[in-house]
Order: C-alpha cells, then structure tokens, then sequence
C-alpha cells in the first residue's frame, strides 16, 4: 500500500481556500515527459542522485543523508525553539510562532499529498530504467541504476520535504528575518551540524539534497517550494488572530 494515501482526503481552511483561488493549492504541474525540461531534469539526477558513480562531492552526500535522517518537522520546531531563546521571547509569543510554523507545515503537508496522488509522477528508481518508453528522444536508459538510498514509498511529485520545509521557513523567515544564521543537527546523524546564514539557503540545500539522493526531479523540488510558500503565506495572514489581539 502507498504510503500517506488517506492525506489526500484531509482538508484545512488553507489548502481549501488556495484551491478556490488557484484552482490546486498552489501547484504547478509535472513536467511532460516529452518536453526538454523533463529531460533536463532527468538527466541531472541520473548523474547526481546515482548510489553508484554519482558526481556529488562527498558534502553533497552528507547532506542528501543529513536531511533524510529526521522529519522536517523535526528540523525546524527544534530550529525554532532555540531561535526564541536568545530573543527572548515571552511564552505567549514562543506559543504563536510554534502553533503558524506547525499549521503552515500540516497545510503544506496535505496540499502536497494531495498533489502526489493527482498526478502519481513516477519516481526516478523506476523513470530511468524505463527511459525508452517515455517518448523522450533526449533521455537514456540505464538498467540497473539506483538512487542513493531507497525510494519512499509514495508518487515522486511533488517533494514533501520542499514543500514542508519551504513552509516553515517561511514562517521562520517571518519572525526572525530571512538573513538569520543558525546551525542545524540531526537526532539521528549524532555529530553532524549544518550551518546556514540564512533561511533561504536551508532551503536550496534541502531541495539540492532530494535530487543528490536519486529520490526526486528538480521540478518536484521547485514547484514544492511554490506551494509551502503559497500555504505558509496564508497561514501566516489567517490563521491566528492578529498579534495585537492577544493583549
């Protein structure tokens, strides 16, 4: 059984209200398998996202790994607990910054769900051994090719982690300002730190980091990106009640 299926029947004011506005919330589309940014795509993860003969540099293995060791949700509430520490934000102010970051990443989770089981994209585990059945001239097969480590078990478009990730840093952008430094560690890869210097850049590593691991194409990346800020920025307009209420 796929994974996540029964996301694709959970609704929220966000992901509804994003569909009356964009007709999907916030989707692009897949690229068509005929076209030259499909096999754009295609051919750069083939090359990077391969276990065996990939191009990455030894970095861009460890973060393919790094970002795949815990949940995103994991990532960026630990993120923004340490970030309002030295701030030195009240409860109240550390409670609504938690609650906008959890709802934008739930919404992001269920509009990008609901766009894997719409478009059921194949994965690139299975698109590049099949190469010469996609009608694509510019695309080669190769038959025994295998991504970094094993695929999810869900349609490939479009990226979870972009999508989710691209949510909450948004909405951590919104607090603390795109242009913030932090670090980043795993509770699984003990040791391991990233650091960023800005939210942005966490991101473009997090996308970077789903094609180097042979899981994703580049559009499923980008267009997940589209869609976590579509949903995080209307999370953030609607759904708490103004700051100056709480007083």
């Amino acid at each position: 059984m796929a994974a996540n299926a029964a996301w694709v029947r959970v609704r929220s004011d966000a992901t509804a209200r994003l569909h009356n506005a964009l007709g999907h919330p916030g989707w692009v589309s897949v690229p068509a398998l005929n076209s030259t940014r499909y096999a754009e795509v295609f051919d750069e993860t083939k090359s990077m996202g391969s276990l065996n003969g990939a191009v990455r540099t030894a970095d861009q293995t460890l973060y393919a790994l790094f970002w795949n060791a815990s949940t995103a949700t994991y990532f960026w509430d630990s993120l923004a607990v340490s970030s309002g520490k030295p701030r030195h934000k009240t409860l109240l102010q550390n409670a609504r910054i938690l609650g906008l970051l959890n709802i934008a990443m739930a919404d992001a989770a269920i509009a990008c769900r609901e766009a894997k089981y719409y478009y059921v994209f194949w994965r690139p585990v299975t698109a590049i051994p099949l190469a010469d059945s996609d009608g694509n001239a510019a695309t080669t097969p190769e038959a025994n090719w295998e991504p970094l480590f094993a695929t999810p078990a869900h349609p490939e478009y479009p990226s979870g982690h972009s999508t989710v990730s691209s949510a909450a840093t948004r909405v951590l952008a919104h607090f603390f300002g795109n242009r913030t430094s932090f670090d980043l560690t795993s509770d699984v890869m003990l040791g391991v730190v990233r650091s960023f210097s800005s939210f942005s850049d966490a991101l473009h590593e997090v996308t970077n980091a789903r094609v180097f691991a042979g899981i994703h194409f580049h559009t499923a990346c980008e267009d997940g990106e589209v869609t976590g800020k579509a949903v995080a920025d209307y999370s953030l307009a609607n759904a708490v009640r103004p700051e100056e209420d709480d007083d």
